[in-house]
């Protein structure tokens, strides 16, 4: 049901009609047909039978009529409302819960209720009242704190250094260290990722777009649901990464392979603190294209071309690239001399979707190589701070091969394992004269902005998310679940990621009950905070 859900999500939005129709096949299965055949066949019927519909005349009739309005009304009552009312308010955050614990009917009635409400949901009005919430949860978030770094001292360490922010499209972080037929599928990435900072349990904040991705990165704040902070709200105010950087003296750079009004990103990006920007329609080397991507080869070459152009300012630079050549279908079609940079041989899943999917993010690390190269070359490496990451899943969560590939079978399947696996993404960092660390927290792209903030000595003055380096608890997705080191929380009830056992509360002892207590909370206190941000614009004449 979620793959169909999320195809009429994309249905919505018919100002991406392109990229949309070229992703439908890969998203459409025939049994997803199903629920809908019945409305055809029914019409077929009543056309070929002619059958008249009349009115209902006979006051006789009518208590018919209310009985089968009230019937209906009590069916839904019961398949919705299992125990009251007050679970409308709880699936506000997770249409998947709606329909999960509360039936289809569930999911249509909150999207009623955000309609009549115009999706103001949310609990605080005033900047003054969100505030107040916002310092108690930093409070509680110092005190979550990790506090057994005391070797490393990160505030200043990478101070007027470049920053690269690059962000790679559907790259899952369990394609890592991983091979097929004898050939590593990401070797550039994985040598990446052995010298510097491996960050092997980062999250998606959301199951959507790219866009939501990349408002969290800017904003440090959790997404609207399938892009609509960048459709909607791309006019508010934030205290984003771009002004951050700005403010302490870079100069800010943004580059994307795709059209402007992609995504409204023309939009959103003359809102921000950017002093460059460049969209497809602005690159001179436009030969090779994936769909109406830029092929990430091209991207980097010129990318870096404009990169060494600005750092010789005499300012740092902060650059953020979106990177989309592993973009859904994943066919790589308009790729040149495909097989001459794709390494890996796919063998009996040649056909399939994870097939493709393998072969696309092959390419994406072929052209991460070149990307390190160029910048090596250049002699701008070595002074540079580099954040790569997917921005969010690639393949769908129950894909038959996916689970064969990841090493499960109906023997030892675990479900809260695969929905971990379906928000992690790779994660990576370099930071100048840096040792390497392998961070296993969890963490999320709300953390990519105070991270930075505070490795380069800027100010960041409002963020959902806590430096990766200090993160020790939990991590919360847009839809309420929750991710800590040993369990899933899905919304309604916490299991185990080792083997996917629903968690006895009568066996744990009291300290992690109060601790998953306390990150059920905090998890509500942040989504209110966020998006009554985004929804009030809570942040417009707030912000110096």
């Amino acid at each position: 049901m979620h793959q169909i859900l999320y195809l009429l999500c994309k249905l919505g939005n018919l100002q991406y009609t392109n990229e949309i129709i070229t992703a439908i096949p890969s998203l459409l299965k025939f049994r997803q047909i199903l629920y809908f055949i019945d409305f055809p066949i029914i019409l077929g019927f009543l056309i070929s039978k002619k059958i008249e519909v009349k009115k209902v005349k006979d006051f006789k009739k009518k208590p018919v009529i209310v009985m089968a309005i009230v019937i209906m009304v009590l069916c839904t009552y019961y398949h919705f409302i299992p125990e009251s009312l007050e679970l409308v308010t709880g699936f506000i955050y997770s249409k998947e819960n709606s329909v999960k614990y509360g039936t289809i009917y569930g999911y249509h009635l909150v999207d009623v209720v955000n309609a009549v409400t115009n999706n103001k949901g949310t609990k605080y009005d005033s900047y003054d009242d969100m505030l107040v919430a916002y310092k108690e949860f930093k409070e509680k978030q110092d005190e979550l704190a990790r506090k057994d770094l005391t070797s490393y001292k990160f505030k200043g360490i990478a101070s007027e250094k470049n920053v690269i922010v690059l962000q790679l499209e559907s790259v899952q972080n369990f394609v890592v260290n991983k091979t097929i037929n004898g050939k590593e599928i990401t070797p550039n990435l994985n040598k990446f990722l052995k010298e510097n900072v491996n960050i092997a349990n980062m999250h998606s904040t959301s199951y959507t777009t790219t866009a939501d991705s990349e408002h969290s990165v800017i904003t440090s704040l959790y997404p609207l649901e399938n892009g609509e902070a960048f459709s909607k709200y791309y006019g508010n105010t934030y205290d984003d990464i771009f002004k951050n950087f700005k403010d302490a003296g870079y100069y800010t750079m943004y580059a994307h392979g795709n059209y402007a009004d992609f995504w409204n990103r023309k939009n959103v990006t003359s809102k921000l603190d950017i002093d460059e920007t460049k969209f497809l329609e602005d690159f001179d080397d436009t030969s090779e294209l994936i769909g109406t991507y830029l092929s990430d080869e091209l991207l980097y070459k010129q990318t870096i071309e404009d990169f060494k152009v600005a750092v010789e300012k005499g300012k740092p630079v902060f650059y953020n690239i979106v990177a989309a050549s592993s973009h859904k279908p994943f066919k790589l079609e308009g790729i040149k001399d495909k097989y001459s940079k794709v390494s890996i041989d796919i063998g009996d899943l040649k056909g399939t979707e994870l097939g493709y999917y393998l072969e696309a993010i092959n390419y994406t690390d072929y052209a991460f190589g070149i990307f390190i190269d160029l910048l090596k070359e250049n002699n701008i490496y070595d002074d540079t701070v580099i954040v790569v990451f997917g921005d969010h899943y690639g393949m769908q969560m129950y894909d038959e091969n996916l689970i064969k590939f990841l090493g499960y079978d109906k023997s030892n399947y675990n479900d809260a394992r695969m929905q971990y696996e379906f928000s992690n993404v790779l994660c990576g960092m370099k930071i100048p004269e840096f040792e390497n660390v392998k961070i296993e927290s969890p963490v999320s792209k709300n953390d990519i902005k105070p991270t930075l903030a505070q490795l380069c000595g800027v100010e960041d003055t409002f963020s959902i998310g806590k430096s990766m380096f200090e993160r020790d608890s939990y991590i919360t997705i847009n839809n309420g679940k929750i991710i800590t080191r040993e369990y899933l929380f899905d919304g309604g009830l916490w299991y185990r990621l080792d083997n996917g056992e629903k968690l006895d509360f009568n066996s744990l002892d009291e300290k992690t009950k109060e601790r998953l207590i306390v990150y059920e909370e905090e998890t509500i206190k942040e989504l209110d905070i966020s998006n009554s941000v985004i929804v009030n614009n809570l942040l417009q004449n707030n912000m110096n």
